[in-house]
């Protein structure tokens, strides 16, 4: 079967990386791109369809039903599509796969969600009313509804590119980390999770977010495998308190196996209270545009943070920031002789562009 994966925009190279090492035998397609709504990887997989609602870099899980190329953006796409819809046998094909999935005991609910990217010769609504008149004629037992729909199918114009797809996942995919205490411009847990994935987890790290915020981090670490200890801390007392509390709430009941709680205390991220090259992982999301708080400035908090990581990670340790101060981070790296900048992702967060950094330790 054919899958994508919808993710916030940028993480979608970042998730097939999770795609490719998770499941058995992916084979990737192509990426999308919904302007600074979402990115997309699309790829065949032939394994258990539960894997995929345990991917974490990602948002939405949805069975491909439709792909066509080379739209016009004119009304006469409106024709194509319905004619796609309505008679395709891929289309037949890819249903009757997703419904092998789902299960259904009687012909389900189903609703369409529209999106389109570009200027077209039509509206947004005028290929809602098409893909309905289609599904309409092509399964005439299946019953349209305006919310709570079994079936979901998510119809997305990117340029001159038609995608329609069936939902598999449900919002507790991109709202899995349920946070107990909420704090102002909190870091999505798909975010977290990739920056976590690119610090290539292992069983014996010793794991830090040195300015945790919310715990988000924390939390994706802890999902992402076993671990030897993880670290965390903030400056402000609030944000040390909620991240405990949320943490803790995320946390599997305790057991014989069930690796240490993270340690997370109150700091300054500038004078960590840790010793030299005692740290193999750090991923931490930089204070910048709506996180910063009126004291802080970048180009004064960036240079002795950069440092204290250099100071506490051993050599061949990893370390992942994100921040959309470019220009600072990387004149702050270059002037850290033990700080390389491999590789980043730019991404888009609260509205913003930032970029992901892979900074490996020498």
């Amino acid at each position: 079967m054919t899958y994508y994966a919808q993710t916030m925009p940028g993480v979608e190279e970042i998730a097939w990386l999770e795609i490719r090492d998770r499941l058995k035998n992916p084979a990737f397609i192509r990426y999308l791109f919904a302007k600074e709504q979402n990115g997309i990887v699309v790829f065949d997989y032939s394994g258990p369809p539960p894997e995929l609602l345990r991917l974490r870099t990602t948002e939405d899980v949805f069975s491909q039903i439709a792909y066509a190329e080379n739209l016009t953006r004119l009304r006469r796409d409106l024709r194509t599509i319905g004619e796609l819809v309505e008679k395709s046998e891929g289309v037949g094909r890819a249903v009757n796969d997703y419904l092998r999935i789902r299960r259904f005991s009687a012909p389900p609910t189903y609703r369409v969600i529209s999106r389109q990217y570009g200027r077209f010769e039509y509206t947004r609504k005028d290929l809602t009313a098409t893909i309905w008149r289609s599904l309409k004629a092509r399964y005439p037992r299946w019953t349209p509804v305006a919310d709570d729909a079994q079936v979901e199918f998510w119809a997305n114009e990117l340029g001159s590119q038609f995608l329609l797809g069936a939902r598999l996942s449900d919002r507790t995919m991109r709202h899995r980390f349920e946070r107990k205490v909420e704090l102002p411009a909190a870091l999505r847990p798909s975010v977290a999770a990739a920056m976590v994935l690119l610090t290539e987890p292992q069983v014996d790290d010793v794991f830090l977010d040195p300015m945790a915020g919310s715990g988000t981090i924390l939390y994706e670490r802890m999902q992402a495998g076993p671990y030897a200890r993880i670290l965390g801390g903030d400056i402000e007392p609030e944000r040390v308190d909620a991240a405990r509390k949320n943490v803790r709430g995320g946390r599997k009941k305790p057991g014989p196996d069930t690796p240490s709680a993270p340690d997370i205390r109150q700091w300054d991220a500038r004078k960590l209270p840790l010793d030299d090259a005692s740290i193999d992982k750090v991923a931490c999301n930089l204070p910048f545009g709506k996180q910063l708080r009126a004291s802080e400035n970048p180009a004064k908090l960036y240079p002795p943070v950069l440092a204290e990581l250099e100071r506490v990670v051993r050599p061949g340790g990893r370390i992942v920031l994100l921040s959309s101060e470019y220009d600072l981070v990387k004149e702050t790296v270059r002037q850290r002789p033990r700080l390389k900048i491999t590789t980043g992702y730019s991404i888009a967060v609260l509205g913003t562009w930032g970029r992901i950094y892979i900074i490996d330790v020498a």
